[in-house]
């Protein structure tokens, strides 16, 4: 697996298969500079003939395409290509995965990788600096517009800039954004339209932003009601009991 499909692994795009083909037509060194130069595993077609490609022909590729693919081995997209190496379209790969693919990880939204290429691909060719409103950096899109603020942290239902996506006011045309863009900003803002994924304190059980004498007194609640939470199981052992008490006793003399 190249560097490239273990980074859409990491943000939850694990289902995506992506392949190239190319037809080697003179075996000249097309070959060569197609499949040994490459990010990702990819398909050298030849024929006896020049004419019937058996691979090329499965998919009806033309000379030199990149394969978009689904788990089930369904067409995303694909991308026609002018350069023997894939690494040109490694920025309209990605886009067209984000575009088009629900990410399935668990982890919050991240900012940088999740929500700001969407902006870049749709949005900042106007909103550069239209309407007061610029969308080319995490602290412009919250500095907001003419109109003021266009996020509103942990409610996105009334925030404008949600608000213009969803029902299609924005971006202008017949460019809208796709029904899984516009849940992941939903998701960011809901969870705080922060800069950067929220990661918990590690002993933090009241999740106040400190570890002190409280999270003990609630977590030793926990153990005697017999309830188990998974941000409570400090030790990551499956249980809750004293030893986890004794790690965050730890952590708080640690400071």
């Amino acid at each position: 697996m190249s560097d490239f499909q273990e980074l859409l692994h990491e943000e939850g795009y694990e289902k995506v298969i992506i392949i190239g083909i190319g037809k080697d037509f003179l075996q000249d060194s097309f070959g060569e500079s197609f499949y040994e130069n490459s990010i990702l595993p990819l398909v050298l077609d030849t024929s006896p003939d020049y004419i019937n490609f058996e691979i090329s022909g499965q998919f009806d590729a033309t000379w030199k395409e990149i394969f978009i693919l689904n788990a089930d081995g369904s067409l995303l997209d694909r991308i026609l290509m002018d350069f023997d190496s894939i690494e040109p379209y490694e920025d309209q790969m990605y886009e067209i995965i984000v575009d088009n693919y629900s990410s399935t990880s668990e982890e919050n939204v991240d900012y940088s990788t999740q929500i700001q290429p969407i902006f870049n691909s749709r949005c900042i060719s106007c909103h550069g600096s239209a309407g007061g409103l610029n969308l080319t950096s995490y602290n412009n899109v919250m500095n907001g517009g003419n109109s003021g603020d266009v996020i509103i942290p942990y409610d996105y239902t009334n925030s404008l800039l949600w608000q213009y996506v969803n029902k299609g006011y924005m971006p202008p045309s017949a460019t809208d954004l796709t029904q899984t863009q516009i849940d992941l900003i939903a998701q960011w803002i809901d969870e705080g339209a922060l800069p950067e994924p929220y990661e918990p304190l590690s002993g933090d059980i009241n999740g106040d932003g400190t570890v002190n004498i409280l999270d003990i007194v609630l977590l030793t609640n926990m153990i005697l009601a017999d309830e188990f939470q998974e941000y409570a199981d400090i030790n990551s052992d499956g249980n809750l009991n004293v030893l986890d008490i004794v790690q965050l006793v730890n952590i708080i003399l640690g400071g």
